[in-house]
């Protein structure tokens, strides 16, 4: 599948995601996500319907977010477009109960929804404390998923299909946070030397807004999140004019 593009979007909350890290967003406060507005997803599907072919791309959602967007997520799927979890909440996964918090993420979708959700990506591609890939690949399926998309690969043995991130030269290139600072031809070039599918994923906050300029930044955490976070929809938006997309379902079928 050499040059085949899966443009993924993971959506969740800036503020939560740097608290998490622990670097608090100054006024963030811990009001519920989406409230009042769509995350940005509405601006995204609008300019993925103005893209030649017709472009499908994959979200994955955090759960405990996705019930505020249901009406944007839902417009998705009408348009082809594949929800995925990113787990029942954006912390770290869990030393135990493994199982059941990765179930948790699908079936909140799911029942939200009305849709088989396949896919994961974990928060921050972490892997479950003290556990071996392989066993956190079975605790994937024992979950009810069918691939996986992080920056690990376990390989044959992997009972859950393994969609890693683009990479060059070791560097993690699919991701849009990298690619704020490298050229977009370097990008597309090492698309189309991938011979598995190649995997970008970019946040939702790429696209509504919500990422402190960087004139109103304070800390150093923070200045290398917001530093040329501008640039990143426009790179999106250009790969995907030029390659294409599918989501990581419909390569993993």
């Amino acid at each position: 599948m050499s040059g085949t593009l899966c443009m993924t979007v993971d959506v969740e909350d800036f503020a939560e995601g740097m608290a998490v890290l622990g670097h608090p967003v100054p006024g963030a406060g811990d009001k519920a996500h989406g409230a009042g507005r769509d995350n940005g997803l509405g601006a995204l599907l609008d300019r993925l319907v103005s893209l030649p072919g017709r472009p499908t791309i994959t979200l994955f959602v955090v759960g405990r977010h996705a019930r505020p967007l249901a009406g944007a997520l839902a417009d998705f799927v009408a348009e082809g477009h594949e929800v995925a979890s990113h787990g029942p909440d954006h912390g770290r996964l869990p030393a135990g109960g493994v199982v059941d918090w990765l179930r948790a993420g699908r079936e909140v979708l799911e029942d939200l929804l009305g849709i088989a959700v396949h896919g994961f990506r974990s928060p921050r591609f972490d892997l479950p404390p003290d556990a071996p890939l392989a066993q956190y690949r079975e605790w994937l399926a024992e979950a009810g998923y069918t691939y996986v998309s992080d920056s690990s690969l376990l390989g044959d043995g992997s009972p859950v299909r393994e969609l890693p991130v683009l990479t060059s030269r070791g560097l993690p290139i699919g991701g849009g946070s990298y690619q704020r600072f490298l050229p977009t031809r370097m990008v597309a070039e090492a698309v189309r030397a991938s011979t598995r599918p190649a995997v970008c994923y970019y946040h939702s906050y790429d696209f509504d807004g919500t990422v402190p300029p960087l004139r109103k930044v304070r800390t150093a955490a923070l200045a290398k999140q917001a530093l040329a976070r501008g640039r990143i929809a426009g790179v999106f938006a250009g790969l995907t004019e030029e390659f294409g997309s599918t989501t990581c379902g419909n390569v993993t079928s």
